[in-house]
């Protein structure tokens, strides 16, 4: 049994749960979403956007197992996973302080900066071979 290729593919799949996980969330929680989307971004044109990220993430997520595709999925994947949190997870406009005052800081830069870590994870696997 090759161990490196075994766990090649179980990160594959990993980082492929997550993004399929937030297609199921703006899926099932498309209006919940949208007021995301307006009240907290300010997102112009929520209703017409939303459907694209869905479409983007589930087929990034496909193309990750897609030999010929695999590499732009995973890059594309891992710019979005490096810009979208900026907008999303704005920790820095949170006040600090100890729990329960910095509580939604702590929280929005914990998922901010997982979102970094999950892009190196695409990264690594852009150039990974399927």
């Amino acid at each position: 049994m090759d161990w490196a290729h075994t766990a090649d593919w179980v990160g594959r799949i990993l980082l492929a749960l997550y993004m399929a996980v937030g297609v199921w969330n703006n899926t099932t929680g498309f209006n919940d979403t949208i007021g995301l989307m307006t009240n907290k971004i300010g997102l112009p044109m929520p209703r017409v956007v939303l459907p694209i990220v869905i479409l983007l993430e589930a087929i990034g997520t496909i193309c990750l197992f897609i030999p010929s595709a695999a590499m732009y999925a995973a890059l594309l994947l891992a710019l979005w996973c490096a810009t979208v949190p900026s907008l999303a997870h704005t920790w820095w406009q949170f006040p600090a302080g100890p729990m329960p005052v910095g509580e939604m800081r702590f929280l929005h830069k914990n998922l901010w900066f997982g979102n970094f870590a999950i892009a190196g994870g695409y990264l690594l696997l852009a150039f990974t071979p399927i």
